[in-house]
């Protein structure tokens, strides 16, 4: 009976044990934290395009905006993704849906990244605000290739993933090609290589150099308004103007006179200064413009912006910023963590 009672005892303590044996257990729980949220290239492509940088035009990066939203897909696993990118800074220039899926993978030496394609992306697109269109998801809707699945392992502070050599490989004849996809996550930075190269001489097909990633920053949400004409007898109020901070704008028209204005803001790692370079910088300038009506640089973690010229007023808040929330919490909450 004692043998009985201590194997009783020891069995669920064994069932724990076998999980937490798990080396990448930690490593993976990271991993997909950082993962989650939205990034965006919009500081490479001004420096590339400052004169000061010498950045030839055909070695500058297109712009890329790429959201990456957790979603209940058990079906699949438990660290799901849905992956929408666009480009130009057009949300209707969407050029990549993926769903991605990560697990644990100690016997092949890393962390698997897996990536769906799915059937019938239109189906999918937007459902990043819209995670509702998953609720009848199934392995009918997505198919993945094995050869192309990344593995990821952390280097010091950041994790860095790639496919093996030369695996994922498609096409026919002198078209046939293989894909490079070459990661570095950090908690503010996503940088990739995404690229073809052609299976007879190497050649690079479509993508940039491997030695050029793509350098995304870690995308901060902002809740905006402005007001025309505060002081005047018929103000004009415009309100829930959805900002983010890597480069991220949005139009208004200004009713009495049609005047059109573009709210800006920009999330700054300067590399021309060697004092304070770091900094958050909200401007309104007419649609066009190169100038400001008005602007205002803070400190990166700046909760709240505003700006006053008299004719008009604006001011933006961290999403979800109510009432002394933390820098962490407000992360949270905007799901760029």
């Amino acid at each position: 009976m004692r043998i009985l009672v201590v194997a009783l005892l020891c069995a669920p303590l064994a069932a724990v044990a076998a999980t937490e044996y798990d080396p990448l257990a930690r490593d993976l729980l990271i991993l997909t934290d950082w993962f989650e949220g939205e990034f965006d290239n919009e500081e490479q492509r001004w420096f590339q395009a400052d004169p000061r940088s010498s950045t030839p035009e055909e070695e500058r990066h297109v712009r890329v905006h790429t959201t990456h939203k957790r979603i209940e897909a058990p079906e699949f696993g438990e660290h799901v993704f849905y992956v929408e990118e666009y480009t130009h800074d057009d949300p209707e220039r969407v050029f990549r849906q993926r769903l991605v899926i990560f697990s644990s993978a100690p016997e092949a030496g890393g962390i698997r990244m897996r990536q769906g394609f799915f059937n019938e992306p239109d189906r999918f697109l937007g459902a990043q605000h819209n995670p509702g269109l998953f609720d009848d998801l199934t392995a009918e809707d997505a198919f993945f290739l094995d050869e192309c699945d990344v593995y990821w392992k952390r280097v010091a502070g950041q994790f860095e993933g790639g496919m093996r050599p030369k695996a994922c490989v498609f096409g026919e004849g002198e078209l046939r090609r293989y894909s490079v996809h070459d990661l570095y996550l950090s908690e503010t930075k996503y940088w990739r290589v995404d690229s073809t190269f052609l299976v007879a001489d190497d050649s690079l097909h479509v993508g940039m150099p491997a030695d050029q990633p793509f350098e995304l920053r870690r995308v901060k949400r902002f809740i905006c308004g402005i007001t025309f004409d505060p002081r005047g007898p018929e103000p004009q109020e415009i309100t829930d103007i959805s900002l983010h901070s890597q480069g991220g704008s949005a139009d208004v028209t200004r009713e009495r006179d049609g005047q059109e204005f573009t709210l800006l803001m920009r999330d700054k790692e300067y590399p021309y200064y060697s004092t304070r370079p770091d900094f958050i910088y909200f401007s309104i300038r007419r649609k066009g413009e190169l100038a400001s009506v008005v602007f205002t640089v803070n400190d990166p973690d700046s909760r709240s912006l505003a700006v006053n010229t008299g004719d008009l007023v604006a001011s933006c808040y961290r999403d979800g910023y109510e009432f002394r929330e933390s820098l962490e919490e407000l992360a949270i909450v905007g799901g760029e963590r």
